[in-house]
């Protein structure tokens, strides 16, 4: 009984954990869009705004940028094949359809729409090349296309970027979306208070 109360009390330990951290997360994200924004004299968040910065969306794209930076992948190589991984994920995931669908309810054209073609590739890694990974704002929408919509991922871009949490430009007929790291910080911080909050080993 007590080995099965001490597995209790770790699981809850991870659980408070982690509501935690992740509301401190959101907690971060959005003080620092209000800062940012009175910084630049623009008009505060709107309701909508914080309700936004706060979704599940946000942290997601916190995540896949952390990914990048703290998995070394965001060299020529490091890319290309996260990008070559992705474009096989979504063809097996197409494959696997039955009657146009996934049973996760994801349509096939929706997924042939994520796939990366060469040229959408070298787009990714000429503006990468500099230093700063960049992505075209469509591209991060293909990435995560099994998480949200499109739309939805554009939302959200937008917004962070008009906050400071990224940077945004057109680029003739593209925009492009660079990570200035802060996402990424807030986001290794909400994981490391996780594990901080946890007994070493888990023992």
């Amino acid at each position: 009984m007590a080995e099965k109360d001490q597995k209790i009390s770790l699981e809850l330990t991870c659980l408070a954990a982690m509501r935690q951290a992740r509301a401190d997360f959101y907690d971060r994200v959005v003080r620092f869009a209000e800062d940012w924004r009175a910084q630049e004299g623009d008009a505060g968040l709107t309701r909508e705004e914080r309700k936004l910065l706060r979704s599940d969306g946000v942290a997601q794209i916190a995540e896949f940028f952390f990914v990048f930076r703290d998995g070394d992948l965001a060299d020529a190589d490091g890319i290309r094949a996260f990008l070559l991984r992705h474009n096989e994920d979504m063809t097996a995931l197409i494959e696997a359809c039955e009657k146009g669908y996934t049973r996760f309810g994801l349509s096939a054209a929706r997924l042939k729409e994520a796939i990366f073609k060469p040229h959408q590739i070298d787009l990714i890694l000429h503006e990468s090349a500099g230093g700063a990974l960049t992505f075209d704002q469509r591209s991060i929408g293909k990435i995560l296309t099994q998480i949200m919509s499109f739309e939805s991922c554009r939302t959200i871009l937008v917004l962070l970027a008009s906050c400071g949490l990224l940077t945004r430009r057109d680029f003739r007929s593209v925009v492009l979306i660079s990570s200035n790291d802060r996402l990424e910080d807030f986001y290794g911080d909400y994981l490391r208070a996780i594990l901080g909050a946890l007994p070493m080993g888990g023992d």
